[in-house]
């Protein structure tokens, strides 16, 4: 699969950023961070190709080191403003600042960021996000009282558990202490996998928007 096309179908959550644009004004202000979160990974993927294009590799890999930790940090504000941590500010902050440490220690401690690729963090933060996508899944599917399908957090989560169990699992092949015992044939499946359900989860994002329910208006009774 040449590059062209990989770019061209990573911007299909182009479509959910413009409902989002849309619908920005009247939603619910809890999923302003999911709004941000895709907003920033179009950013990301034009970049990317922008600057490959061009053959600068090492302004790709301080882009992708910084971007990994503000994927966390945006998701993870996400799943603070559904209730995931009960409204624990204190552990949410604390949560962050535990993620931002070891981003450092893996990020800067293999080497420098120019260089090389925080994977183990990669693998880190992909493995916590689905513990919070299903923890949440599994709560919402208990307390919902109205139809499944049209609840925007079940169409997230399940983008969530999707994308980022393949991308765990990638970023684990590249692993030096595993990348020798796994094929260079199954490597290369996996990535026209991902690509693939990349597209599966920008749509299933399309849906999530859809769904997206309205800010709440609160009147004051005198």
């Amino acid at each position: 699969m040449s590059a062209e096309l990989r770019f061209i179908l990573s911007l299909s959550i182009i479509f959910a950023i413009i409902i989002g644009i849309v619908r920005y004004r009247k939603m619910d202000r809890s999923y302003y961070p999911f709004l941000y979160y895709i907003s920033l990974t179009l950013v990301i993927e034009i970049a990317y190709n922008l600057l490959m294009n061009n053959g600068m590799i090492t302004p790709i890999r301080v882009m992708l080191n910084i971007y990994t930790l503000a994927e966390f940090g945006l998701l993870a504000w996400l799943f603070h403003s559904w209730g995931l941590f009960n409204g624990n500010r204190i552990f949410f902050i604390s949560l962050l600042s535990g993620f931002f440490i070891a981003w450092a220690i893996i990020t800067l401690g293999l080497g420098p960021v120019t260089k090389v690729p925080n994977l183990y963090f990669r693998v880190l933060y992909s493995f916590t996000l689905v513990l919070f996508a299903v923890s949440t899944f599994n709560k919402m599917v208990v307390n919902h009282r109205g139809k499944i399908f049209e609840n925007a957090q079940f169409w997230i989560c399940l983008g969530i558990i999707i994308f980022f169990t393949f991308f765990l699992l990638d970023n684990a092949t590249k692993i030096s202490l595993v990348k020798h015992t796994i094929s260079r044939g199954f490597r290369i499946n996996l990535q026209k996998i991902i690509v693939f359900t990349n597209v599966l989860v920008n749509l299933l994002y399309v849906v999530a928007v859809l769904w997206i329910p309205r800010k709440k208006n609160f009147m004051t009774s005198f």
